[in-house]
């Protein structure tokens, strides 16, 4: 996916976008992965803000993000295990992509909460899932080590990992987490 992140990063930054493509992604996730149905207006509401929806001013990034959703749905439902989330590529400084991380992290965290859900009626491990997200939103780097990297290619792993065991515990559920 990191092929995608660049030229998406750059139309949504054009279009005076209120996140990046981490972001965007992380919130699109979130929201796919609660199996509630949701109108792509307000995911796009979040990422543009209410003016550039409505002035059309992002209708070629809208289509650019239609094809990110329709993408990520089929990662999350391989039987391959192909889920990765949206985030600058290797080839970026390693405090960039820990940030991008973080930042997918918040959108994600996000998304769930705009489905509704209600973390505390979730089961142990999804609950668990949920407050490592949150943790690994939150975190910082300290510097570029080669120990530092290998600890980013595991808590990306372990969130890759992560989202797709949540899509499919939550695929199963039926909306019974959900608002009341």
């Amino acid at each position: 996916m990191e092929e995608i992140y660049e030229p998406l990063n750059n139309s949504l930054q054009h279009v005076g976008s209120l996140m990046d493509a981490a972001e965007a992604h992380g919130i699109l996730c979130g929201l796919l992965c609660t199996s509630q149905p949701f109108e792509l207006d307000m995911w796009f509401r979040h990422v543009f803000g209410e003016t550039a929806v409505e002035d059309g001013l992002a209708s070629e990034c809208q289509q650019q993000l239609l094809l990110v959703k329709n993408y990520t749905l089929e990662q999350l439902n391989s039987p391959q295990f192909q889920f990765v989330p949206l985030l600058p590529g290797d080839d970026i400084l390693l405090s960039e992509r820990v940030q991008a991380l973080g930042g997918w992290c918040e959108g994600f965290l996000f998304g769930v909460g705009l489905a509704g859900i209600e973390i505390e009626s979730l089961p142990d491990d999804a609950k668990e899932f949920i407050n490592d997200v949150l943790s690994v939103s939150r975190v910082a780097l300290a510097d570029e080590s080669e120990e530092n990297e290998d600890d980013y290619i595991q808590v990306f792993e372990y969130i890759r990992i992560g989202v797709i065991s949540f899509y499919e515990e939550m695929s199963q559920t039926d909306g019974e987490y959900g608002q009341q």
